[in-house]
């Protein structure tokens, strides 16, 4: 007669006195197994194509997709992700004579959603030091980079090759 792991997983064991069958015992093995590791798949259609049948995904489940390189935990009803996705730039900037400069940024990779982003100006030497900095017009795929002065009566300035640093996180 079978039994279980003992880490109460579910996981089936055949017992000394059950009859000899490697494939059931193997099978058993790796289905219990393989169904509590880290799944990979191309993509989610991939996924959804695999796990159908008798191996429908159970709650709990985690899979991995290459496509948009994130793990993700089956709640019983969708697959959701199980971090949020972030992304991390530099843009350098270079200009003459502005009181404000505006410039687009595009992401390495589009995200699945609108995120939210951070910037900073990563020198405060000079004329670096009496400016702000912002993310406007955010979308998916990019965002618009503001630089201004911080204090309206400053004189135009100019840049050359200043790093804004920018750091995106989307659900």
């Amino acid at each position: 007669m079978a039994t279980t792991d003992d880490y109460g997983q579910g996981v089936s064991i055949a017992s000394r006195t059950d009859a000899p069958d490697a494939e059931t015992l193997a099978k058993n093995i790796a289905n219990g197994i393989v169904s509590r590791s880290v799944l990979r798949y191309a993509s989610a259609s991939a996924r959804t194509a695999a796990l159908a049948g008798a191996a429908a995904p159970v709650e709990g489940m985690i899979t991995s997709l290459a496509d948009t390189d994130r793990l993700y935990r089956y709640n019983g009803t969708s697959w959701v992700a199980l971090a949020p996705l972030t992304q991390i730039g530099t843009a350098t900037v270079s200009f003459t004579s502005q009181v404000s400069w505006t410039q687009t940024v595009t992401f390495p990779t589009a995200f699945p959603a609108t995120p939210v982003v951070n910037v900073n100006i990563a020198s405060a030497v000079g004329a670096t030091s009496r400016w702000g900095a912002r993310a406007t017009s955010i979308t998916p795929s990019q965002f618009t980079l503001f630089l201004f002065h911080t204090e309206a009566s400053d004189a135009a300035d100019s840049w050359s090759s200043v790093p804004v640093q920018w750091h995106a996180v989307s659900p």
